[in-house]
């Protein structure tokens, strides 16, 4: 079991808020347990698709040959700001 661990923030309403409670209370668990169960699970439960692979061992052949257009973060930060 890995013994580092990263804070994040979330920001969730009101509701969602009370929902989740309901939730981990009907589990006999605290929120905060509750919710790092519920995104353990779901970080876990990620299946590779014969799909995905492909793809990315598509991408990757494309890198091997020089066939992938990159750019660097300067860039990208540009190209994506609002």
């Amino acid at each position: 079991m890995p013994t580092n661990k990263i804070r994040k923030e979330v920001s969730l309403d009101d509701n969602t808020i009370v929902l989740l409670k309901i939730q981990a209370e009907n589990e006999g668990r605290n929120l905060k347990n509750y919710m790092e169960y519920l995104l353990r699970e779901k970080a876990n439960s990620f299946k590779l698709t014969d799909e995905y692979k492909a793809m990315m061992d598509d991408m990757l052949l494309k890198h091997d040959k020089g066939e992938m257009a990159y750019m660097d973060e300067t860039e990208f930060r540009k190209r994506t700001s609002r």
